[in-house]
């Protein structure tokens, strides 16, 4: 069984519920974040599959979260090993600044798609609610953190959110140094195609975010199916929060 005990160590669960005490005597949160912090962590004797998952991903204008900035967003949410398409949301993000050539060629995301796009502070809201009660679920998670981060300190002088994530990339990076098979090409839809998943459209977010959501379901999988054949590997290095 893939158990939330086995995933994340007990440190793990006891900083992030630190964390959402500290963000509970914040002043001024908005609506979405105090649900957030004070909806509690996922049962840790539950097996994985059955915690609420939101698969997530940004496209944005660089790497620098202080510097570039969030141009779209897409989520989907899972329940019981099963991807909801239905709750699936994308949104652009509006901004007055022009969009750099070098990541208009790689998202072809132009200004056009982004003058109705909605504000940053709603697009976040929107994520909060979304992620209250789930679990975080994102390929190359230092992306997502990073900006997530940079916004909430211009808000509210400080970061890291009292959630759980579970990085695809790092949980995949985990698993081959444990079959000491490394391959140096973690992206997305390099994995996607290792596990035998269908091409999709790269650097689209929704698309990205459905597909992490696959690629995970048929990591634990692979991983469950392993442990069966008597090869444990350390599930608890794996995933990260």
């Amino acid at each position: 069984m893939s158990l939330l005990s086995r995933i994340f160590p007990p440190s793990l669960t006891q900083q992030i519920e630190s964390q959402r005490l500290k963000w509970r005597n914040i002043p001024g949160l908005s609506p979405a974040l105090q649900q957030l912090v004070a909806t509690p962590l996922p049962d840790f004797n539950a097996d994985v599959f059955s915690i609420p998952w939101l698969a997530f991903d940004f496209e944005t204008s660089g790497l620098d979260a202080n510097q570039d900035r969030i141009l779209s967003t897409g989520s989907v949410k899972v329940q019981s090993g099963q991807i909801l398409l239905a709750s699936a949301h994308h949104q652009y993000i509006s901004s007055d600044s022009q969009v750099n050539a070098h990541s208009a060629v790689i998202n072809h995301i132009t200004p056009e798609m982004l003058s109705d796009g909605e504000a940053l502070d709603d697009a976040m809201e929107m994520l909060f609610l979304r992620l209250t009660g789930h679990v975080a679920v994102v390929h190359g998670k230092m992306v997502e953190r990073a900006f997530i981060n940079a916004w909430l300190r211009t808000r509210y002088d400080t970061e890291e959110l009292p959630i759980l994530w579970i990085d695809t990339l790092e949980l995949e990076r985990r698993y081959q140094q444990a079959r000491r098979q490394m391959h140096n090409d973690l992206r997305l839809s390099s994995l996607r195609r290792e596990y035998q998943l269908p091409d999709y459209p790269a650097h689209h977010a929704l698309c990205d975010a459905v597909a992490t959501a696959e690629l995970l379901l048929v990591q634990l999988q692979s991983q469950r199916q392993v442990r069966v054949q008597g090869k444990c590997l350390p599930l608890n290095a794996c995933l990260c929060g």
